[in-house]
């Protein structure tokens, strides 16, 4: 009995597809939005997810010519799986430092005002501490080379254009958690710090903004009034759901992110 041989060959359908997902990855990048954290995280974990799909489509052989741009996008893969991992830690520093200051505002009939001034130069000292870690992780950021390759191939320009969108996304979430924070003293602060500052009047005010301007009213107030405690309260409420959000986003982000990176890593691995 003659054997029966399945080969499989370079068709046209899979060229459609691969030419389908190019377009589908240029109307993503072409949507993102730059001025919201959530909708742009959202919005990049789709990127990723059809960066995935278009390298588990491409024929490993495509690649081979620009073998030293995907080595260098694999590693600055890795910076990007970095600072995403460390934006998730941040965000839940956020959150418990919130939690600790919340709990201060409803043990204020024990120890007074005193006990919540005490527990907010706390919570200015944590934010502070978060304030010059968002820092270097936007120098970290500039500094992030991911121009290397000169190659005019469509698919090398369009990861590209994704990791210039990926930077940006990055630098968006790392602004709008920059947000000046209260300081009951002057004092003279880091070349680093001021730099974070000066760009977070690019980024609209948000949940973490509002925050921190009322925490420093409240700081600078010689009597704490129930009201401005309601106030907080809610403007606490409304961090949790931004931070729980953006923690979520993130998450899907980074698994995302480590898939795009597993297809390209089994793509290339083909041909070695």
């Amino acid at each position: 009995m003659a054997a029966t041989y399945h080969v499989r060959s370079c068709s046209l359908p899979a060229r459609l597809h691969s030419n389908g997902l190019i377009n589908h990855i240029q109307q993503l990048l072409n949507k993102v939005p730059t001025d919201t954290n959530n909708n742009s995280l959202s919005c990049l974990s789709e990127l990723y997810d059809s960066v995935s799909h278009l390298f588990n489509d491409s024929p490993a052989s495509s690649l081979l010519p620009h073998h030293s741009f995907f080595t260098h996008l694999l590693d600055l893969s890795l910076v990007h799986l970095d600072l995403c991992s460390k934006l998730r830690d941040i965000t839940c520093r956020i959150k418990d430092i919130i939690r600790d200051l919340r709990f201060a505002f409803r043990r204020r009939t024990h120890g007074g005002d005193s006990t919540i001034q005490c527990h907010l130069k706390v919570f200015i000292r944590s934010r502070r501490l978060i304030h010059k870690d968002l820092a270097k992780l936007l120098l970290l950021l500039k500094q992030t080379d991911h121009s290397s390759s000169e190659s005019t191939h469509p698919l090398i320009t369009l990861l590209r254009q994704v990791c210039s969108q990926t930077c940006l996304s990055f630098r968006t979430v790392l602004l709008s958690l920059s947000s000046p924070v209260p300081k009951p003293t002057p004092q003279k602060w880091a070349l680093v710090t001021r730099l974070v500052i000066k760009n977070v009047t690019q980024v609209q005010t948000n949940e973490f903004q509002m925050m921190d301007e009322e925490l420093q009213r409240l700081g600078l107030a010689k009597e704490i009034k129930k009201e401005q405690i309601k106030s907080l309260i809610t403007t606490f409420d409304n961090v949790d759901v931004a931070v729980e959000e953006l923690e979520e986003s993130l998450e899907t982000l980074y698994r995302r992110m480590i898939q795009a990176r597993v297809s390209i890593l089994n793509t290339l691995s083909m041909h070695v």
